[in-house]
């Protein structure tokens, strides 16, 4: 029987209900700061808050009995909320007579799924463009469970925890390839006899909880060109540089390096960040933006991790040497799937409430509690074409705050 008094808030929760069933990547960060955006109540919306979130402070360790204070340095992050998303469309007045099932099935669901997918597809874009730790090999489908343990042993080398909060998201053909590679494997009969029957590699295998999402991207790598070295030795030898000064580049190329780039220099190692000591593996940067070089070839780089040699903030093992060469990941132009593995705590994701209109037709704003994730639903007539429009609105930002607690798994696109 048709439901004649399909109301607004009966449309929100339903409309909350699909969009937090239908996010995948978005499940596996951190939400614990939505509380500290306030609520809108009373006038105004958060859009553009931004609050500071503060990492941990890092120290040296002292040898023998003289006292040697480690300077205290607060480091901190932002988030903000910034991305306002919405689906827009037509509402009649019989479609708000038809059962919530139906008006689910014809409406709520396809649109609001959307919104799901933008969400996923965002936090999924943001945070493999700031990760630099990346195993795999560019266009190049990986097909043994070996490459994903690597991706583990990354976040092991950087102190990351193994608490079960590890999530490892991949791309439908990337899950395919791994469900098949581990098919002859020993591994519990169980897990086995689900991954058989559902296609997928279930939430808890290897120390991860897998995960399939269409939305991972795929990167590009930049044209490239000539032959990039260091130019000027003791960068980041005693302060901290976030931009590489490079030389020997194709001279006037626009986007020499795409931003997501990732590259290693000549003897400049990462260090584990508790003892400071070389992990005997390469630093690897992720390039922060777009890079360019000049009429001569040189080229200043934006880089993640900073390259600080000393002290308690140290990253690298030494300071890159002059002339010392510069090693990008993957050919130029190769088209590369980013799947990706983080700890729960890397990627913070808010939601936060929009103020609810007067004088519309119907509106309503809600919010899940547990979740925090919060959804608008507006209505009101056109009267110039005789018609009612009707929008879902999501507010919410993302950061990621701990880079190093992630890593890129390089794939080929299919």
């Amino acid at each position: 029987m048709a439901n004649s008094f399909l109301t607004d808030d009966m449309i929100t929760l339903e409309a909350l209900s699909v969009f937090q069933n239908n996010l995948v990547a978005a499940k596996h960060t951190d939400r614990k700061f939505e509380g500290l955006f306030g609520n809108p109540s009373g006038g105004g919306s958060n859009k553009g808050a931004t609050i500071r979130i503060r990492k941990p402070n890092q120290y040296t360790v002292r040898t023998g009995a003289t006292y040697s204070a480690s300077d205290v340095v607060d480091e901190y992050t932002s988030l903000t909320i910034d991305q306002q998303i919405g689906v827009d469309t037509f509402v009649t007045s019989a479609d708000m007579t038809l059962s919530l099932a139906s008006f689910s099935n014809q409406i709520i669901k396809p649109q609001v799924a959307l919104l799901a997918n933008y969400v996923d597809a965002y936090v999924l874009q943001n945070t493999y463009q700031a990760t630099a730790n990346t195993v795999g090999t560019p266009g190049t489908m990986p097909t043994a469970l070996s490459t994903y343990l690597q991706a583990g042993a990354v976040l092991d080398q950087y102190a990351c925890p193994r608490d079960g909060q590890r999530a490892m998201i991949l791309g439908p053909q990337m899950q395919a390839n791994i469900v098949d590679g581990l098919k002859g494997l020993f591994n519990q009969p169980n897990k086995v006899s689900d991954q058989y029957t559902s296609g997928e590699m279930g939430k808890s295998v290897a120390g991860f909880n897998w995960d399939m999402d269409q939305n991972i991207y795929a990167h590009t790598v930049g044209p490239l060109g000539g032959t990039p070295l260091v130019n000027g030795a003791n960068q980041g030898a005693s302060t901290a540089v976030t931009s590489l000064i490079t030389d020997g580049w194709t001279a006037s190329a626009a986007n020499r390096l795409k931003k997501g780039d990732v590259f290693t220099i000549a003897n400049v190692y990462a260090v584990n960040p508790v003892s400071k000591n070389s992990t005997g593996n390469l630093q690897q940067f992720v390039v922060t933006a777009d890079t360019n070089s000049d009429a001569s070839g040189n080229a200043t780089i934006p880089i993640y991790p900073s390259i600080l040699a000393s002290g308690a903030q140290k990253t690298v093992s030494a300071a890159p040497a002059d002339n010392a060469a510069i090693t990008v990941l993957g050919a130029a132009n190769t088209l590369t799937a980013q799947g990706l593995t983080w700890h729960t705590s890397a990627v913070a994701l808010a939601f936060a409430e929009l103020q609810k209109p007067n004088g519309v037709d119907l509106a309503s704003t809600k919010t899940d509690k547990q979740l925090g994730i919060s959804m608008r639903f507006v209505r009101w007539f056109d009267g110039d074409n005789d018609r009612f429009k009707a929008r879902f609105d999501v507010l919410f930002g993302m950061k990621v705050v701990r880079p190093e607690w992630a890593c890129r798994i390089a794939s080929s696109v299919a």
